[in-house]
């Protein structure tokens, strides 16, 4: 679960008045005390499994698996790479959501640094009252004036980076997994979907891993969705991202369009994220 006792960090930008920035840091601790007060968030109950469909053509997890990276990075290029850079636009729906990022703006341009296959990310924004801040791989917020880099303060970080850099790479690497659970098909929105279950990393306790469900296309191969749970976001956190309008970027074929929603079938976003570029690098 998030550490209430931390939540004062999450206060936002130090130009605001005082009494707005105390509507903004009690009205982020009521939702999240809301949120949190529900129960242990679970994709594979009983209930759950029975909703999908029998596999028909018997193809194993270890068949799938390799025919989706086939599609997804047939020359084996994303695990070549050290560092990802996006360049994106993140559009939010819900502002109250957004006053727990370090995010001023429902329209927020950026480019993200992403270290691959390990967290770290350096995010700097590209419009709005911060343009030109960046928050550091190590946490710690700058900018530059002339060739001086300036240190300014910085709201908290985790309840934004740490997700966007998971929601960017999951089409890649959750398949990556060697513990993948094949239960069955689904048909969303007439679609027909195969759906593997992953655990990350596998533990005793519920409340210890966080799960996801992977919907793989079974009419183009791609990942169009992943339902997944967040335990260091809160235990009850549950969402579903989307992936749409892919491209291939230097031989590995990536989302240009995430959107962070509720549900698969009606999905009411809470925002998305619009990829304009994306390149990958060798070092550091």
């Amino acid at each position: 679960m998030l550490n209430i006792s931390n939540i004062d960090k999450t206060t936002l930008s130090h130009t605001l008045g005082f009494g707005s920035m105390l509507l903004r840091k009690y009205g982020a601790c009521l939702l999240l005390l809301a949120l949190t007060g529900c129960s242990t968030a679970n994709l594979l109950s009983e209930k759950s499994r029975k909703e999908f469909q029998p596999i028909t053509d018997q193809i194993s997890e270890q068949q799938l698996r390799q025919s989706v990276l086939e599609t997804i990075d047939p020359n084996q290029s994303y695990q070549q790479g050290k560092t990802m850079e996006v360049t994106a636009t993140d559009i939010w729906k819900s502002t109250l959501v957004r006053w727990l990022t370090p995010l001023d703006e429902n329209k927020q341009e950026f480019k993200a640094r992403l270290k691959l296959y390990h967290q770290g990310v350096e995010f700097t924004f590209l419009n709005g009252d911060k343009k030109g801040q960046t928050i550091g791989f190590d946490g710690q917020s700058y900018k530059y004036i002339g060739p001086e880099k300036i240190y300014e303060e910085s709201s908290s970080t985790s309840l934004y980076l740490g997700p966007l850099q998971s929601y960017i790479e999951w089409g890649q690497t959750l398949l990556r997994n060697p513990s993948l659970e094949l239960l069955g098909t689904k048909d969303i929105n007439n679609i027909p979907y195969r759906v593997v279950y992953v655990t990350d990393p596998p533990a005793e306790k519920l409340d210890d891993y966080d799960q996801y469900l992977i919907y793989i296309n079974t009419q183009t191969g791609k990942i169009d969705y992943v339902e997944f749970t967040m335990r260091e976001l809160m235990k009850s956190y549950r969402g579903v991202v989307h992936y749409r309008d892919y491209k291939m970027v230097e031989g590995v074929l990536m989302p240009f369009w995430i959107g962070i929603a509720d549900g698969l079938e009606k999905p009411d976003f809470d925002h998305y994220f619009v990829i304009t570029a994306i390149r990958f690098s060798s070092s550091e």
